[in-house]
């Protein structure tokens, strides 16, 4: 939950304890863990930093329309909402789940890898 990366001055210890509570019912729930800092810096940020050492691009602020298909049904590309496409060898998308599912191509829904995403319930908090 993103409850961490929050002034504590801001955030009333209710939600605190509402999440913990929550969290600690759950069958692994003393497995849970915070970060040491905010997630943008602490989480994303060396990810980004990572793959752009490797020669990646990091591209944010994007929106998605359309993952393109090659006939072996590997990427083509990616079509975004504001025209552009884009290529690569390899993808990450890091999105919510439930738009991941929208955005699937047909082709993939049938594939096993991908059909464990209906079991996956997107957490808007996430």
């Amino acid at each position: 939950k993103a409850l961490n990366f929050i002034n504590p001055d801001e955030l009333s210890m209710q939600c605190i304890l509402i999440a913990l509570n929550r969290f600690l019912q759950e069958k692994h729930g003393s497995k849970m863990a915070f970060l040491d800092g905010n997630p943008p810096e602490r989480l994303c940020k060396p990810i980004a930093d990572h793959i752009k050492s490797l020669g990646g691009q990091v591209i944010l602020n994007s929106r998605i329309q359309k993952i393109e298909l090659n006939a072996d049904k590997s990427v083509k590309h990616f079509v975004l909402t504001n025209g552009n496409i884009i290529t690569g060898d390899a993808y990450v998308f890091a999105t919510p789940v439930d738009i991941l599912k929208l955005l699937l191509p047909e082709d993939w829904k049938e594939i096993s890898y991908f059909k464990k995403l209906d079991k996956l319930v997107g957490v808007p908090v996430i």
